[in-house]
């Protein structure tokens, strides 16, 4: 098996909205990196996760001693849902983050989603066509 990766796809639309503040983008990747790896976690004992194997992957990017994380980019709120929408299908850890809207946004915005771990090889083709974020 290839290395585990985790993913935060960025909402180009809200970093435009943040007025380009990546410091504040940076803080939302680290919400998505963070929570779809607790998603993944806590899905010792949620019925999305088939015989622990969710979990084996959470235990597994813990201990691999690279911590792989990719950022890619998506245009808008509504690429982001759909994206979400697939990956829900997958047994993986899922985060979608939603600042609050307290500091940089007048509003709650989705910023981020969050996705894995996941095995470089099992990435779908609708991830592995995803632009890296620059």
């Amino acid at each position: 098996m290839s290395e585990l990766r985790m993913y935060a796809i960025i909402n180009r639309e809200a970093l435009a909205k943040a007025g380009g503040n990546r410091g504040k983008m940076m803080a939302q990747a680290g919400h998505a990196f963070l929570h779809a790896w607790w998603h993944a976690w806590d899905n010792e004992f949620g019925e999305e996760d088939r015989d622990g194997f969710v979990l084996m992957h959470a235990i597994e990017f813990k201990n691999s001693g690279a911590a792989v994380k990719i950022v890619l980019e998506a245009e808008n709120e509504t690429a982001l849902r759909e994206i979400e929408a697939k990956a829900r299908d997958m047994d993986i850890g899922v985060s979608l983050v939603v600042d609050a809207g307290r500091t940089v946004f007048s509003e709650p915005t989705v910023t981020f989603l969050g996705l894995g771990p996941i095995h470089a090889e099992d990435a779908p083709i609708w991830l592995r066509d995803l632009k890296v974020f620059m």
